[in-house]
């Protein structure tokens, strides 16, 4: 498998990262609360019926399996050599199980910080209604060239 590991210095403002496709089924947000130390009175991540007692429409995905999405968008794209360094969101409204979400970024900008190359990022999920969930910025590190 050839990886393709972007480089400092190849980034530029207004490079696009991703799209990643992503679609959270109703099974995979019930086992990722029953694994990921969700608090399981929070039945709004396991049952429409729950998700109903606190006002909700029905059942949602988890803000941090969201999160997990975007940061898998990164960490493919940083390749072996890259690494997500910061990734802080906005949760504008609720993903809700079976969206077909896509994971993107746009580079904002970039600077060699500590000797390490150092690329910001604007973020967003968006659903198949074209709404924006979460937003937000990451900072990726990308290895330098010698």
């Amino acid at each position: 498998m050839t990886t393709n590991q972007p480089y400092y210095e190849d980034v530029e403002p207004g490079d696009e990262v991703g799209p990643l496709l992503r679609t959270s089924t109703r099974d995979q947000v019930r086992a990722y609360a029953a694994v990921g130390g969700v608090n399981p009175t929070m039945g709004r991540f396991v049952s429409d019926e729950a998700a109903r007692t606190e006002g909700l429409q029905g059942m949602i995905v988890p803000g941090n399996l969201c999160m997990a999405f975007l940061s898998q968008l990164f960490t493919d794209w940083a390749g072996p050599q890259g690494r997500l360094r910061k990734l802080e969101v906005n949760f504008r409204r609720m993903v809700q199980p079976d969206d077909q979400l896509t994971c993107q970024g746009i580079v904002i900008d970039k600077d060699v910080v500590d000797h390490e190359g150092q690329v910001r990022v604007d973020v967003s999920l968006e659903n198949q209604r074209g709404e924006k969930p979460v937003i937000g910025t990451a900072v990726v590190i990308l290895p330098q060239r010698g």
